[in-house]
């Protein structure tokens, strides 16, 4: 590898090869590495030291590695890393630079097929950010629903376009506050009807309101929608075939949405109930082997990212909980850090706003934290 850059993707599949032939080196500070950081690297904090010039230092550092691996350095927008590529090549090292770095790491996707009897779930995981997205494909006709679209459509086009689907609806379940939607955008781009709840939007810019909507039919496969509030005032899920339940931020895998993000302490309570109203009518009605498939998720390791409800149960302490001061209790405390820029980004979606890609990127760095506990 002459040049410097190595590319997202590329850096994906030398994780997924396992030859553990190359060593993912990040040299940001210890408390942004702790936040967030790519599965198996290393973090030697030389960023300070690139920021000072202190070249003896920055080589003292580094001098532990190992030589018979490739070393791809990493920062947070991929500029001090690539310094540091390039030092560790004067000291007779192999090493390269992740191309934007944990910015560029967010573009990454991974993409599971989930098959029931009728239709079959495409599961878009954004392995950096932690943003799932789902096209719903109805088996006999081929068309099909697309749900929580992120900023990088192309990955979307591509797989619609490869595997023959007739694209029917855009969707969102609610105005997301960690990262940008790509609904908007998509939707203008293919002249289509974006769909959101109008209580989570300005109504300043053309969508299709999912509040007076009972279901969305494609093919013979049918998406119910169901008011879900809780995290947020107008969140939807989608019950599809009452097989499977696309649920926004109403379950991630390890918690219950959050319901804080752009609330004062007394909104956060108030929401707090209303998630567990929501909770016990909707997992009520639910066959306890539906499948749960999330917005977003934070640790879990579990891929595609899905449980049946039994299993998000048995896993789930806030689920079991029956009271309701109890759960209110339990989900307002120790909620995590907010996300990054969320208000912001927030804005920007109720408004039906479409900005730069770059822009988008750099306002959603870091990652998502959506879930309450």
């Amino acid at each position: 590898m002459d040049n410097l850059l190595i590319s997202p993707r590329d850096v994906k599949d030398h994780i997924n090869s396992q030859t553990n032939g190359h060593i993912l080196l990040d040299i940001r500070a210890e408390e942004e590495y702790t936040d967030w950081h790519i599965k198996g690297s290393l973090n030697i904090p030389v960023n300070s030291l690139i920021s000072e010039g202190n070249y003896l230092g920055i080589k003292e550092k580094l001098s532990t590695l190992p030589k018979d691996k490739l070393i791809i350095t990493i920062c947070a927008k991929g500029l001090n890393s690539q310094v540091a590529a390039s030092i560790l090549r004067d000291m007779g090292y192999n090493s390269v630079s992740l191309e934007k770095g944990m910015k560029g790491w967010n573009e990454n996707f991974d993409i599971y097929k989930i098959d029931f009897p009728g239709f079959t779930v495409i599961q878009f995981v954004r392995i950096g950010k932690g943003c799932l997205s789902y096209l719903v494909i109805d088996k006999g006709t081929r068309e099909s629903a697309l749900v929580e679209p992120a900023i990088f459509m192309d990955e979307y086009e591509d797989y619609i376009r490869a595997n023959g689907l007739k694209l029917k609806y855009i969707i969102d379940t609610h105005a997301h506050a960690d990262h940008f939607s790509g609904g908007m955008e998509l939707a203008a781009k293919l002249n289509m009807d974006y769909y959101v709840n109008e209580i989570e939007v300005d109504k300043v810019f053309r969508f299709k309101s999912l509040k007076d909507i009972p279901e969305f039919k494609v093919g013979s496969t049918i998406l119910e929608v169901i008011s879900t509030p809780g995290h947020t005032d107008g969140s939807v899920s989608l019950l599809v075939n009452k097989e499977a339940l696309l649920c926004g931020d109403l379950l991630l895998l390890e918690s219950p949405g959050r319901p804080d993000l752009a609330r004062t302490k007394e909104e956060t309570t108030k929401g707090a109930a209303i998630l567990f109203d929501t909770l016990q009518a909707v997992l009520g009605k639910l066959n306890g082997e539906t499948k749960i498939f999330p917005s977003h998720f934070t640790k879990t390791e579990i891929r595609p990212v899905v449980m049946s409800l039994n299993e998000l149960k048995a896993a789930s302490k806030p689920l079991n909980i029956k009271d309701k001061q109890e759960f209110i209790e339990y989900i307002t405390s120790n909620i995590p850090t907010t996300p990054p820029n969320y208000e912001t980004i927030k804005k920007f979606n109720k408004a039906g706003v479409m900005i730069p890609l770059d822009y988008a990127e750099d306002l959603e760095i870091g990652p998502n934290r959506c879930a309450a506990r």
